[in-house]
């Protein structure tokens, strides 16, 4: 291991121990409810009844709904570390900002695939929507490359641990390991493409697309098959992740078996 790998593992823990329960904790706030006045998306108590911008630790605990930084004025734990890694508040040097990114990549590939109604799922989906945006190329502040990065880094991750023990297809390695088991990997290839839909967001899953199979059709009983990497990824890119036609321009370069309505729907039961 090298010493910079060594370092940035050292960075990320202590990140990741303010998330922990009894972690570090602030200034205590005064029990009157903090005033809006001079409130900018993205800011965190100042400890004094006013504002003041994030630091990466209170991007942290925020996250994890700690009232001390973050009295959910706009009802988004997110929007600290997103101000942060886009440096819509202050200036940051790249390292830390790359350092922050993957202590939440950690805290994603450090945890299980969890129930969809978990506390630990809405976690996830925020840190997930947090990488997303802040590597995408429009919007306030100053796009953050190092969260594509972290989020190739999760879902590539995932990829090499489910494919440790055999098998060709991660999704159906994981499924059978554990059905309903790949969340992680559809929040990681979904936010891998929400971070840049025509460009090398899209690129990404098409070429995952381009390197898997489509399962093959039964022929018989109707048996759609869900669990595999093709039919996560063709799905993403056909259905924009959630983003109107005209915001998916790249659908169009999809293999033909995948425009296919009908054809996709029998082999993989998605739409």
């Amino acid at each position: 291991m090298t010493s910079r790998t060594w370092t940035r593992m050292l960075g990320a823990v202590a990140l990741l121990a303010l998330l922990a329960p009894g972690g570090v904790m602030g200034q205590e706030r005064e029990d009157r409810p903090p005033s809006a006045a001079g409130y900018v998306r993205g800011m965190v108590l100042d400890g004094a009844g006013g504002w003041r911008a994030p630091t990466p630790a209170d991007a942290l605990r925020a996250l994890r709904g700690d009232p001390d930084v973050l009295p959910h004025l706009d009802g988004d734990l997110g929007s600290p570390a997103i101000t942060v890694l886009r440096q819509e508040l202050e200036s940051r040097p790249a390292a830390e900002l790359d350092e922050l990114a993957h202590a939440l990549a950690d805290l994603i590939l450090t945890s299980e695939d969890p129930d969809i109604t978990s506390e630990e799922y809405g976690l996830q989906r925020d840190i997930f929507s947090v990488l997303a945006y802040a590597a995408r190329t429009s919007g306030r502040g100053t796009p953050h490359p190092g969260s594509f990065d972290a989020l190739v880094r999760v879902y590539e991750t995932l990829v090499a641990e489910a494919l440790a023990g055999g098998g060709t297809d991660p999704v159906a390695e994981i499924t059978r390991r554990r059905p309903g088991g790949s969340l992680r990997v559809w929040g990681a290839l979904r936010s891998i493409f929400r971070a840049d839909r025509d460009g090398r967001g899209a690129d990404y899953l098409l070429a995952v697309i381009a390197a898997s199979k489509p399962p093959e059709r039964e022929t018989g009983d109707w048996h759609p098959s869900p669990d595999s990497l093709w039919c996560v990824a063709a799905s993403i890119v056909r259905s924009g992740a959630g983003a109107p036609p005209e915001e998916n321009p790249r659908r169009g370069e999809l293999p033909d078996i995948a425009l296919d309505d009908d054809m996709f729907y029998q082999l993989c039961g998605l739409h």
